[in-house]
């Protein structure tokens, strides 16, 4: 039976939080789209065109939908990601 979890894991900070899936490493791709800078937004981690790992940055209920984009199999660029993962209301 294949092994198809994937890593989570998630913090607050004061008045920001995260949730994080998938595999983030600094030596993909990374592909950032934030609504506000460094305060709300979304960064994928890529490889090879495909989402290895996805972080959602003050941005909830998110987790499911990152995990189903992981499964797709792309290929994936900056234009087709941005705004793929809804931001908070």
């Amino acid at each position: 039976e294949a092994y198809t979890t994937l890593p989570f894991f998630y913090s607050d900070l004061f008045d920001l939080g995260y949730e994080a899936v998938g595999l983030l490493d600094t030596r993909l791709q990374v592909i950032e789209d934030w609504r506000e800078p460094n305060r709300e937004g979304v960064v994928y981690y890529l490889d090879g065109g495909r989402v290895r790992g996805v972080l959602l940055w003050n941005v909830w209920d998110q987790v499911d939908a990152a995990r189903e984009l992981i499964a797709e199999s792309g290929p994936f660029d900056a234009a087709s990601l941005r705004g793929r993962l809804s931001r908070k209301a």
